[in-house]
């Protein structure tokens, strides 16, 4: 395969591999390389699904675990420390871009929003095709497991009880009803859990579902936190139809007057939906203005340097372009004569 011109952990510049920073966050130091030592793993064929079920790209997606042993990723049945993600068979367009966007997404997320994430990167088969790496955050460095539930089990959502689209049965706020139950610190977690709201909207996540938010148990504090974000992507380059928001904003089938007039989420319904999930309002204006027309340099630097191809890079800068519209859009700013809050400046 060619050389890089980016680190393919930070996208940093002039780095052929992984740089000092990459090493140690990903691999204790290590020096690892950036192309694996073994094939592509053979992809499973996933068959048509039943007419009516929702599917993702993480559905379709083949995991594999991964541990590092003298400097190298090997493939493991168990006591994995990384997962795999290599290009996934299935239904939708621009496939192969997948490992490339989920890391480029995620490092959005870190660099640009200061997102909790969890540590990734990309490497390469020796052929040169691409996949995504993820260092498992419920692994202890001595191998202990980490307790982790999603949302789907706190919320007792399952496919046996609830069905193929159990992964979508609840609202986001019902995620911040559950999360106020479980987490003592909620004051603080469901701001966190608000930030990752806006900006999977922002980023045109449509896998943001029940199973891409998990808490995990704090040894530190005793008490079950948020873990860091996964599984983030624009998922829009490849389900160009979906939906806006994997899940509704709202339960009971509630929408503000801005998004019955519009057809479409803007500042109003994000700002409706931190109030009742009880954030206090003057803090939520702090995070929506997170999101404006400043961001684009940096998201455009990295964009960049990414590993998606030419075009592709060109459509998730409009995509972010088009949502950021939407961000700054106050419809009882327009209809109420109150002045427009203004985006702040970096």
């Amino acid at each position: 395969m060619k050389s890089l011109n980016a680190c393919p952990g930070c996208l940093k510049n002039s780095f052929p591999t992984y740089c000092n920073p990459c090493r140690r966050k990903l691999f204790g130091g290590q020096n690892v390389n950036h192309i694996l030592t073994f094939t592509r793993p053979e992809y499973n064929q996933r068959k048509t699904r039943a007419s009516g079920e929702r599917i993702s790209i993480s559905g379709v997606q083949t995991k594999h675990s991964l541990k590092l042993e003298k400097r190298q990723l090997i493939l493991v049945e168990h006591g994995g420390e990384y997962i795999l993600k290599p290009i996934p068979n299935g239904p939708y367009e621009n496939l192969d871009e997948v490992p490339a966007n989920e890391h480029l997404t995620m490092q959005i997320a870190a660099q640009v929003f200061d997102i909790r994430t969890a540590e990734n990167a990309l490497v390469f088969f020796p052929d040169g095709k691409p996949a995504y790496i993820t260092r498992r955050f419920d692994v202890m460095p001595d191998g202990r497991k980490i307790s982790q539930e999603d949302f789907a089990q706190l919320g007792e959502k399952s496919e046996e009880k609830d069905g193929k689209n159990y992964k979508y049965d609840l609202s986001y706020e019902e995620i911040a009803e559950l999360l106020r139950k479980y987490v003592k610190a909620y004051p603080v977690q469901v701001e966190e859990f608000f930030y990752l709201v806006l900006f999977n909207y922002f980023v045109q996540n449509g896998d943001a579902h029940l199973k891409n938010f998990s808490l995990t148990r704090s040894e530190e504090y005793g008490d079950s936190l948020l873990t860091p974000a996964y599984d983030l992507m624009n998922t829009r380059i490849h389900v160009p139809n979906e939906t806006d928001m994997a899940l509704p904003l709202f339960k009971g089938g509630f929408n503000t007057e801005s998004f019955n007039i519009n057809g479409k989420h803007c500042q109003d319904d994000f700002t409706e939906f931190a109030k009742r999930i009880g954030m206090k309002e003057e803090r939520i204006m702090l995070f929506i203005e997170r999101f404006g027309d400043y961001v684009i340099e940096k998201i455009q630097d990295l964009v960049d340097r990414s590993f998606l191809s030419n075009p592709l890079k060109e459509t998730y800068v409009n995509l972010v372009k088009e949502r950021l519209k939407r961000f700054a859009y106050s419809y009882n700013a327009d209809i109420y004569g109150r002045n427009e809050i203004k985006p702040r400046q970096s």
